[in-house]
Parts: structure tokens; C-alpha cells; sequence
């Protein structure tokens, strides 16, 4: 498990183990959500579902999907870096993510940072870690075998109500939420458009040391990075060829109208996604 943690921190989470390093961690526990959610807001009926990883440390969470999580593992295996006994095929099957970003708490201090990788750009936005204003309620119910309490905030054009346990006083959660006396083990916006929830929290025999660096990363404002992802998810073909270089020399080798067909069915399946889960 150590091993294989640690392949997940070098590849997925754009760590470095060298030196001038900016944060050093533990990485001592994994909670597992699975997000419940509708993509598109003219058909909240058709729901979709993935599960993604919490690594928590001492000074900093990492969380990303874990398809995201096994895409990059997968990287690390096609290298001869055995990472399990699951074979090539059904390793491949769950590398698939609607997710491609990386959340980051506490990197850099008292800040939250989400990345996303283009080619090998690795884009950050950085916003407050402590944003959130929770009013935290007398409701009480069973969640998981814990005792979990309400709480509600608003972020980002929803309002949410959590479910929160102080049997694990970790002031964590999924996606960008933290700040609660416990962590969070459900959150919902009130439409129930998105919906974490906690499937298991495991505590690691042996913690896996992670090293963060700012210099690794391209920073820019949050609407800059927001507007080159949404450039490449319509036409990732213009966006590479932008980059090429006649050392690169990268063709598609596209037959005659398969580049427009293509891009037509992205851009159909785009249009279908139009419910995010940051509506501000």
C-alpha cells in the first residue's frame, strides 16, 4: 500500500521528491466518496456516479477521483512498476473520470488549490481555505456506524447541508468543504444536484511521506484557468497543435472528415454538461 501511495503522489498529485521542497506531509488516512450527481441541469432525472479519494495528512489533503487516481497509476505500471494484481484490461476500465482536476487543501498554507493538467501544463488556482460559514444544527443520525450532525453553508450559487462526526475530529471533507469540528461524511446542495458521501475511512499501518511544490505548478487567476480548460475540452486538436514544435512534429493522421465528426460529438457531449457543481 505504501508503495503504491507513493506512485499516486509522484504521477497523479504532481508531487516532487527533490529538493527546495515547500511542503513536506505524512499521508496517514484515505476516506472514499462516491458523488451522486446530475450533469445536466435539463435532465436532473439521469444521474450519474464516481467514486474519489481523500488522502489526508497532517498539514494537507489531497483529493481527486479515483479514476483520475488509477489513470495515472496505470502511467506508472506500462513503465514495469507493478501496482497490484488487477489485470491491464480491467485496470484500464476504471481509469475512465468526468474529473480531471486535483484539489489540494492546505497547499500552500491556509490556502486551497485546484489544478488541472493540459498536455504537461499543470494550471493552479489558488482561493481562502477557511471561506466557509457553517451554522451547525441540533439534527442527529447514523451515517456509516457514526454518529454524524447537521450542518448547512452556501458556496458558490448553492446551499448545502452536511452531515458531519466528531468521532473523527478531522476538519475535512470532499471536494473544497472543510472548516467543521469533524469530518464531513455527507454533503448535498439542497436541489440534490451534487451529493458526496462517504463509503470508507481507513487509517494507513504506514503513512506515505508526500513533498508539494509551488514552482511545479503554471499559477494563474481562477475565470484564466477556468476558460483554458473549457478551450480544451471543445478542441483539444487546436489546442495541441498551438503547441506543436518541429521537434514535437505530433500529426493525427485524422482521415478525411473524422477531425469534424469528432469534434462535433465533443462538442454535443459538452452541451449535455452544463450543470456544474460552482454555479459563481
Amino acid at each position: 500500500m505504501q508503495t503504491f501511495l507513493l506512485i499516486i503522489f509522484s504521477l497523479v498529485f504532481s508531487s516532487a521528491f527533490a529538493q527546495n521542497k515547500e511542503i513536506e506531509d505524512q499521508i496517514k488516512y484515505k476516506a472514499i466518496y462516491e458523488l451522486t450527481y446530475a450533469p445536466d441541469s435539463t435532465d436532473i432525472n439521469e444521474l450519474k456516479t464516481e467514486d474519489f479519494n481523500l488522502f489526508l495528512g497532517n498539514k494537507v489533503s489531497i483529493f481527486a477521483s479515483r479514476g483520475r487516481t488509477m489513470s495515472d497509476s496505470l502511467k506508472m505500471n506500462l513503465q514495469g512498476r507493478d501496482i497490484g494484481s488487477m489485470d491491464f484490461e480491467e485496470r484500464a476500465k476504471r481509469t475512465k473520470t468526468e474529473f480531471e482536476s486535483v484539489i489540494y487543501k492546505g497547499f500552500p498554507e491556509e490556502k486551497i488549490s485546484y489544478s488541472y493538467k493540459i498536455l504537461r501544463d499543470n494550471l493552479r488556482y489558488e482561493e481562502d481555505l477557511n471561506q466557509f460559514s457553517w451554522e451547525i444544527l441540533p439534527e442527529n443520525k447514523l451515517i456509516e456506524g457514526y454518529q454524524a450532525q447537521k450542518a448547512t453553508t452556501t458556496f458558490a450559487g448553492r446551499k448545502y447541508i452536511a452531515w458531519f462526526t466528531s468521532e473523527i475530529p478531522i476538519s475535512e471533507g470532499p471536494y473544497k468543504f472543510n472548516g467543521l469540528p469533524g469530518l464531513i461524511l455527507e454533503i448535498s446542495d439542497i436541489q440534490n444536484h451534487y451529493n458526496y458521501k462517504l463509503k470508507s475511512f481507513e487509517k494507513f499501518k504506514n503513512p506515505a511521506s508526500v513533498e508539494l511544490k509551488v514552482s511545479h505548478f503554471i499559477k494563474s487567476d481562477k475565470k484564466e484557468i477556468l476558460e483554458s480548460i473549457k478551450e480544451y475540452k471543445l478542441d483539444p486538436f487546436a489546442v495541441v497543435e498551438r503547441n506543436n514544435t518541429p521537434e514535437k512534429n505530433i500529426t493525427f493522421g485524422f482521415q478525411p472528415g473524422e477531425k469534424e465528426k469528432l469534434l462535433r460529438e465533443n462538442k454535443e457531449k459538452l452541451e449535455k454538461r452544463n450543470n456544474p457543481i460552482e454555479l459563481e
